[in-house]
């Protein structure tokens, strides 16, 4: 019975052809194997291409786009007094007249974009949207809208009953802040989601050479990318305004404060010395005349000081916008015409190709298995 065993073992030996001969590879019979095999390539390509179409069908459309900024280089400053300004737009320049004009590195840009303050004035920003044709915030849009399409879609195809009811019970901070926190970032775990989503969706890139900036958002909508993308866009530049310009709005608003008091102190001298010469008819004594030029010297004064903080509040209000920095969009935030993913077409050729693969794979592993089966048998005869 073993000898009639060991037998069948080297007939089917026998029938399977050599692909290598005298360290050589036999076209011929390989070309024979994977003929023989086809069965079991078609299977494979077909498991392999119905999950494909699955992930394919399944996964959430996406949609790109990219707003192109570009920064503006610095000039000469026209107030000797002021200095001069390095750059705009948040780039460093060399200094003039000991006075540097210092902006944001444009490699901070990112960091800035993904920042927590950065990412809580984005949740509540308020977008339309075209299926319910309503607004509503980007952290409702992701965290209620959203979610409840994606469930939708999948009952269409699976059963996800039990894990729903499981997501129901669990229970979730209210991420309320307490007394005294008001300064404190606090999230619910919700919001932490659609944050760290955001974070992963939205993306800055700085041209080494250009230094063009390339701001690119995806989202799940075509609309909503692109207007993400403005609304991303606008409070990245006003951060950048904001760094350059808070010292020059300090000095004004401080300015404007001396001047309004200035005013103030010049209008009551004035009214003080008006009062007083219409009191005395024309006829003043020499205490009169004394107090009378003591009121005049304040009024001269009062309009010398009003005059110089007035003159310094345009100087401020000439610096401020030398300071505010200039952005020109080269390419504004504009509508896909088409998804970015799942690039359905490329997905089935891929798959076809892993299937076909898989599948010679699976031929050739059995062939091994075979004679690595064989050597044995052929060793235990010996």
């Amino acid at each position: 019975m073993d000898q009639l065993h060991k037998d069948s073992n080297k007939d089917s030996s026998a029938k399977q052809p050599q692909i290598i001969k005298d360290d050589e590879i036999d076209l011929v019979a390989l070309a024979k194997t994977i003929w023989d095999g086809r069965r079991t390539i078609v299977k494979t390509t077909i498991v392999v291409v119905l999950l494909g179409l699955l992930y394919a069908f399944l996964s959430t459309e996406q949609y790109t786009t990219t707003v192109k900024l570009m920064p503006e280089t610095g000039q000469q400053s026209s107030l000797g007094s002021l200095g001069s300004l390095a750059s705009q737009f948040g780039f460093g320049g060399l200094p003039s007249g000991g006075d540097l004009s210092e902006g944001i590195p444009p490699d901070y840009f990112p960091e800035i974009m993904k920042s927590l303050p950065f990412m809580k004035s984005l949740l509540r920003y308020e977008t339309f949207m075209k299926g319910p044709a309503d607004t509503m915030s980007i952290y409702h849009y992701f965290a209620e809208y959203r979610s409840k399409l994606f469930v939708k879609q999948l009952g269409k195809y699976t059963i996800k009953l039990p894990f729903t009811i499981l997501s129901l019970l669990k229970g979730e901070d209210d991420g309320k802040k307490q007394k005294g926190e008001q300064e404190i970032i606090q999230f619910t775990k919700k919001e932490w989601g659609v944050i760290e989503k955001l974070q992963d969706l939205i993306s800055v890139e700085i041209g080494k050479e250009t230094g063009i900036v390339s701001v690119t958002v995806t989202m799940p909508e075509d609309y909503l990318a692109a207007d993400v993308a403005d609304q991303v866009t606008g409070q990245l530049v006003d951060y950048i305004k904001e760094y350059r310009t808070e010292k020059a709005k300090e000095d004004l608003s401080f300015i404007q404060e001396r001047l309004n008091e200035a005013l103030q102190r010049f209008e009551k001298a004035q009214e003080a010395l008006a009062t007083f010469r219409d009191q005395s008819h024309g006829q003043l004594t020499e205490m009169a005349r004394t107090r009378e030029q003591r009121l005049q010297s304040e009024y001269d004064l009062a309009y010398k000081v009003y005059g110089s903080m007035a003159q310094r509040l345009e100087e401020a209000k000439i610096k401020l916008q030398e300071e505010t920095p200039v952005v020109k969009v080269l390419e504004p935030a504009y509508v896909p015409k088409e998804k970015s993913a799942p690039k359905r077409k490329l997905i089935l050729v891929v798959s076809v190709f892993l299937g076909v693969f898989l599948g010679i794979c699976v031929i050739f592993g059995k062939l091994g298995l075979k004679m690595f089966k064989n050597r044995l048998n052929n060793t235990d005869d010996i």
